[in-house]
């Protein structure tokens, strides 16, 4: 397969309802949000969705978007959260509750750690992972389909990412919950949040008839849809 032909390779339908099942948490609009759930969205660059993207994380051209996503895989909102967590939990329990009380009232960085110290012990050890993840995945869908991103290398980036959160999480429940911790710890301090479309839309994602998350089992199998690595041909000595 040539180079060109790579960049063009489109992803499997099957494969692509399931990303968009992880991803579909992002979607908290208040009118819309199930709607886009269900009806999986296929022209991100016509939708408002761009605009929501590129003003939440601005991610308005390719190196802004390339440079976003590594964020996303290598730290993002996580590795903070991390280590508030790991702060808190060298603590014991009264000086802990001392140090909360002592945080500054309306301060962003004490907002955080005070959502951290809520649900710290209610995550997986992969904590908050899931925003961060759930970001990937629908920013990298956007990069491939506004050219940002090679559409070869988006699939493959985006098969890792959703390996990854089935490692990290063991229910679909649980990657729901993650991520909306993930999105008050993110959100914390500021004049405008979206928790309460947020939690409205995770209950939607769970309990409505159409939700595409109750098309897949947890554990989807995505071994099917794993390139097969590529074997060098090794030059003949039978002459």
């Amino acid at each position: 397969m040539t180079k060109e032909a790579e960049n063009e390779k489109e992803i499997d339908p099957r494969l692509s309802r399931y990303l968009h099942a992880l991803s579909s948490v992002c979607l908290n609009q208040k009118r819309l949000a199930y709607y886009l759930a269900i009806h999986e969205y296929n022209r991100l660059r016509d939708t408002f969705l761009r605009l929501r993207i590129d003003n939440r994380w601005d991610t308005g051209d390719a190196t802004k978007t390339q440079e976003r996503l590594a964020w996303f895989l290598e730290h993002g909102r996580r590795a903070e959260f991390d280590q508030h967590r790991h702060v808190l939990s060298a603590l014991d329990a009264a000086n802990r509750s001392n140090y909360i009380a002592s945080l500054k009232k309306g301060d962003m960085e004490s907002a955080r750690q005070l959502i951290v110290y809520s649900y710290m012990n209610r995550l997986p050890q992969a904590g908050i992972a899931a925003f961060d993840y759930a970001w990937y995945l629908i920013i990298c869908k956007a990069g491939a389909q506004q050219s940002y991103l090679p559409k070869a290398d988006a699939i493959e980036s985006m098969l890792d990412v959703a390996k990854r959160i089935q490692l990290a999480y063991s229910s679909w429940e649980e990657y729901l919950f993650a991520y909306a911790c993930g999105n008050l710890y993110d959100e914390a301090g500021a004049s405008k949040n979206t928790s309460k479309a947020t939690e409205a839309h995770i209950l939607k994602l769970l309990t409505g008839t159409y939700s595409p998350i109750r098309e897949f089992d947890w554990k989807f199998d995505l071994t099917p849809y794993v390139p097969s690595p590529q074997v060098e041909s090794v030059p003949s000595f039978n002459s």
